[in-house]
């Protein structure tokens, strides 16, 4: 009798959660990266990998992949700078989160301004749940830093466009990044406190924009990503 009702209740159980574990498996929210073949965006291409997402990479015809070998994850080709590619690459699928690391690379033009209009404006039109800035301390129209300023204007109009979407959003900032292939120390953190000129390692501030796609606690927020492990410091 005791072996029966424990029968009965283990295919109860069975037949109960079965479905549920199957859906969950099956959960696996689709993210689109922009500029993710780079130094930052690749890493958060394998932080998102690794936790079973399905990523989509937007990158130039003549972006370098290496960083990227054996993770399997697909590509949407075009450019951020013409608009008509943006628009086809949110026409080709649906998203449930964008993350946006774009970098300006030699005397490539500036992507930032105009590129995160356009990504914006087609994120919005995809019905994206989720979008993700990559940005810099200091970033708007009237920067302290007057030797980055062409940058970190574009990057204040980025950040502009998306805040005013609609569409929810995360931004985080960074001060000092370390772009060798230093360790992740796993002190990273995302603070609220924008007078802290910190440092941070790719890899961390890669882990910390993965633990934020679709998480409610990081929904409209502008964030800085310190490790003051590696270095703090009061602007």
């Amino acid at each position: 009798m005791v072996k029966r009702r424990y029968l009965t209740g283990l295919i109860f159980f069975v037949l109960f959660l079965f479905p549920q574990l199957i859906a969950f498996a099956q959960t696996n929210d689709s993210i689109l990266v922009v500029g993710g073949t780079g130094r930052i965006g690749s890493e958060i291409v394998k932080a998102l990998e690794q936790r079973g997402k399905n990523v989509r990479v937007f990158a130039r015809p003549s972006s370098d992949r290496k960083r990227l070998q054996g993770l399997e994850i697909s590509y949407v080709i075009g450019n951020v700078l013409t608009e008509n590619d943006v628009a086809q690459a949110f026409e080709q699928q649906k998203y449930d989160a964008v993350i946006s690391s774009l970098a300006k690379v030699g005397e490539e033009p500036n992507p930032h301004a105009v590129g995160g209009q356009y990504l914006t404006k087609w994120a919005k039109k995809n019905g994206v749940k989720h979008f993700i800035l990559i940005s810099s301390l200091g970033a708007g129209p009237n920067p302290v830093h007057t030797k980055y300023k062409e940058i970190l204007q574009a990057k204040g109009v980025a950040e502009a466009a998306l805040t005013s979407s609609g569409t929810d959003y995360t931004i985080i900032r960074t001060g000092i990044i370390l772009y060798g292939e230093e360790p992740a120390t796993g002190e990273a953190q995302l603070i609220l406190d924008q007078n802290v000129l910190g440092t941070i390692t790719r890899k961390d501030l890669a882990q910390l924009t993965a633990e934020c796609v679709l998480n409610n606690q990081c929904i409209n927020r502008v964030y800085n990503a310190v490790d003051c492990s590696l270095r703090c410091q009061a602007q």
